[in-house]
């Protein structure tokens, strides 16, 4: 979901209200689709970024408030000033954001966050953004393209965020995603995203709020259901036992094509000095390419970033390191190897990380 996934990060607070806990705050605005014509008759949401409304509301998928848009795309809601800030008069953030009941994935998607400083707050008139996403594929990789925000937002924003939503996941686009900064293209590895588990993928423009009695924006695009060609490899580690350091127990999350919410489908390690992970393909001889992290998480601050790779036949004698990456986190992958072997190992470089979780690893080959 974009509130969830591309906007909240926990409680808000802002400057003080300007108002009382028993004054009332109107919250209003418009909508508009991208041609400027009225976005009528359509559900607008509103997220009050409290603690509260965070279990209650965020994690429920649900706002706190909504209204439905008349003819001409306006909008309007009330609420208690004690509703918008906290004990100490510190306002919470305020998102608006439209949205249907099949949401969240219905798209294109047009957030306002700010704070509320007003009894009377008029949100800027908000146009979605459709993006016009296309697909290229070529022999090996395939790249993204979509339009610029500025096609409806009066400026580009700070970065643009590439998603992958699985066929096998939650509410959010998690199999894959990567900032681009300010490029509206984006290319990849077609195996990376394997075809039979690629839903679709969208784009997401962030404009930061100048300062805190500013509004930000976020926007999503509509979204692409292009089949991706995912040759030259095959994604060989689908159900394999991978095991880390410090576990003896293997990790089924690690490898069983899912890529939903944490933890649902994820891969969680409460402990603190997991330096390396390895995967078993069986008592079959792979020849592997490619090593591919989704959406690693990592604790401390190691010295020297980046991860080797090792290929083995047993888990005792690794030898040399057969490819290396600079990267500390996130979504990430490892090829310009060919090794047939049974074991596939990824090191962190620095023993002063720790991974924390990930949502899948895939080892590719033939």
């Amino acid at each position: 979901m974009l509130v969830s996934l591309a906007i909240l990060f926990g409680c808000k607070r802002g400057p003080q209200a300007p108002f009382e806990p028993d004054d009332e705050v109107a919250i209003h605005g418009i909508y508009q689709f991208e041609d400027g014509s009225a976005y009528a008759n359509r559900w607008i949401g509103f997220w009050i970024n409290s603690p509260e409304s965070f279990f209650t509301n965020f994690l429920g998928l649900d706002p706190e408030g909504s209204d439905k848009t008349d003819d001409v795309g306006k909008y309007s809601d009330n609420f208690m000033g004690e509703d918008l800030m906290d004990a100490g008069g510190a306002t919470f953030q305020v998102i608006v954001m439209n949205y249907d009941t099949d949401w969240p994935d219905t798209t294109p998607k047009a957030a306002c966050l700010f704070f509320p400083l007003s009894v009377d707050i008029e949100v800027p008139t908000m146009k979605l953004w459709r993006g016009s996403p296309s697909v290229s594929a070529g022999d090996t990789f395939v790249t993204f393209y979509w339009n610029k925000l500025s096609t409806t937002h009066s400026s580009e924003p700070d970065k643009y965020t590439f998603e992958v939503k699985a066929t096998q996941d939650g509410p959010g686009y998690n199999l894959w995603r990567e900032e681009v900064g300010s490029d509206t293209s984006f290319s990849v590895p077609s195996y990376v995203l394997p075809e039979v588990y690629v839903k679709k993928w969208r784009t997401v423009a962030e404009i930061t709020a100048p300062s805190e009695s500013d509004f930000g924006f976020v926007y999503a695009s509509d979204p692409d259901t292009t089949i991706i060609p995912d040759a030259p490899y095959q994604l060989l580690s689908l159900g394999k036992n991978c095991y880390a350091e410090a576990y003896v127990q293997s990790f089924t999350k690690a490898t069983d094509g899912k890529w939903g919410p944490w933890p649902t489908y994820a891969v969680v390690l409460t402990a603190t000095n997991v330096s390396w992970l390895y995967v078993d393909l069986g008592d079959t001889t792979h020849t592997i390419d490619a090593v591919v992290m989704y959406g690693m998480t990592v604790t401390g601050n190691p010295t020297t970033t980046g991860y080797e790779v090792y290929a083995s036949n047993d888990t005792t004698s690794w030898g040399n390191v057969v490819a290396s990456n600079d990267k500390k986190d996130g979504y990430f992958y490892i090829q310009g190897f060919s090794e047939k072997v049974r074991y596939i190992k990824l090191q962190a470089k620095d023993e002063n990380i720790g991974i924390t979780g990930f949502r899948e690893i895939g080892i590719f080959g033939q």
